[in-house]
């Protein structure tokens, strides 16, 4: 099971990963605002590098090896 999540972590934080390169590829060159996840306080880029980072987290656990 914890290995499930890890995979699903890892792929969900490749996911993210693109999301935000994309996004600020469409902003800077199409004006297109992709990055639609905010949090307060904070800019919309660091707000997806910021949920990337939780999901490669959530997947170094998974993957930790316990002895």
């Amino acid at each position: 099971m914890k290995k499930l999540i890890g995979k699903l972590a890892l792929a969900v934080s490749f996911i993210t990963i693109i999301w935000l390169v994309l996004g600020m590829l469409m902003l800077g060159i199409y004006d297109i605002d992709l990055l639609i996840f905010k949090i307060p306080g904070t800019t919309e880029i660091r707000s997806h590098a910021t949920l990337a980072v939780i999901f490669l987290l959530v997947a170094s656990w998974a993957f930790w090896k316990e002895d």
